[in-house]
């Protein structure tokens, strides 16, 4: 009998070999990664960079302050879900699930919103709810959108180690 450990890494593995050897960093450590969502808006944009940059609390601060200078819906739903990406990057779980729900109270099929709410379900343990989000994510993203495939397949990996 094979120990979860063993399992785990057995379903990465297979994922790699799937043809994912080019994943982003997520491949790398076996968690899966936050997606951005661009806007015209230079506060957003701002955000996009410094979390890019790996300055998650920067990019927080920009979402933010996007958010207290009134925006029309389409852009509150890119900077809610890139909060919600910043604050998980931090840890700060909690606050990233409150970010992707105004977000996803905006636009329930924001395929953005519905792969962070997936990223920060994972972080906290929900890995169950997390798989559903990312399906759901895949579904709502276009067909070619390499970063949610391979959320969703790092997801069911896990989820069948788990099985185990």
């Amino acid at each position: 009998m094979s120990s979860p450990k063993t399992n785990t890494l057995t379903a990465i593995a297979m994922v790699l070999a799937l043809g994912l050897g080019t994943a982003p960093a997520f491949a790398e450590n076996g968690v899966p990664s936050f997606a951005s969502h661009p806007t015209s808006n230079s506060s957003i944009r701002a955000g996009i960079t410094a979390f890019e940059k790996g300055d998650y609390a920067k990019a927080a601060f920009f979402q933010k302050s996007a958010l207290k200078s009134g925006l029309k819906k389409s852009r509150k739903l890119a900077a809610y879900s890139n909060l919600c990406a910043a604050e998980g990057a931090q840890g700060q779980l909690e606050a990233a699930s409150k970010a992707c729900d105004a977000a996803l109270k905006l636009s329930p099929n924001a395929w953005t919103a519905l792969n962070n709410q997936g990223v920060v379900q994972w972080l906290s343990g929900d890995k169950e709810n997390a798989a559903s989000s990312f399906a759901s994510a895949q579904q709502a993203a276009d067909a070619d959108n390499e970063l949610v495939r391979q959320n969703a397949l790092l997801s069911s990996a896990a989820t069948l180690a788990q099985a185990d």
